[in-house]
């Protein structure tokens, strides 16, 4: 707005001292291509929003690695991390826990710590998390996957 109001205003005074009215045509072409410009960087923004895209410089895969490095973590799967809106990030995962001791409030004190990590960390702190037990009998965990698939 404040650029259209300078242009809007030289043009202005050059049609004042010049009479050379084309000016006005000058700046009205400058003024379209300023909101032009504007506008395209809104709908790509609202695009991210709408199409629920990964924040700019958020790295799932480093959150997500984060998570299951904390000792009260076996697994971490189904991580999303999108923007609500501009410069207000979420994030909702599936956390696994050990189940062969008791949980005696355990896995709530997990769920806190890693809520509080996403808040100092990465600045997100609209987090959702579901938190289970692991059951070793059922599944082989992510983080043995992923060292299998590093090492070959």
């Amino acid at each position: 707005d404040l650029y259209a109001f300078i242009v809007t205003a030289i043009a202005g005074a050059l049609i004042h001292w010049t009479h050379f009215y084309r000016f006005d045509a000058l700046a009205a072409l400058v003024v379209a291509a300023l909101m032009l410009r504007a506008g395209v960087g809104l709908l790509k923004e609202s695009g991210r929003v709408f199409l629920e895209s990964a924040p700019k410089g958020v790295d799932s895969d480093v959150i997500g690695d984060t998570l299951a490095a904390d000792p009260g973590v076996c697994e971490v799967h189904d991580l999303h991390v999108w923007e609500v809106t501009s410069g207000f990030t979420a994030l909702s995962a599936h956390v696994l826990v050990p189940s062969d001791k008791p949980c005696h409030g355990e896995c709530h004190a997990v769920r806190r710590r890693l809520s509080v990590l996403l808040a100092e960390r990465f600045d997100i702190e609209h987090v959702t998390l579901q938190v289970d037990h692991f059951h070793t009998e059922y599944r082989i965990p992510m983080q043995e996957i992923r060292q299998s698939m590093s090492a070959s």
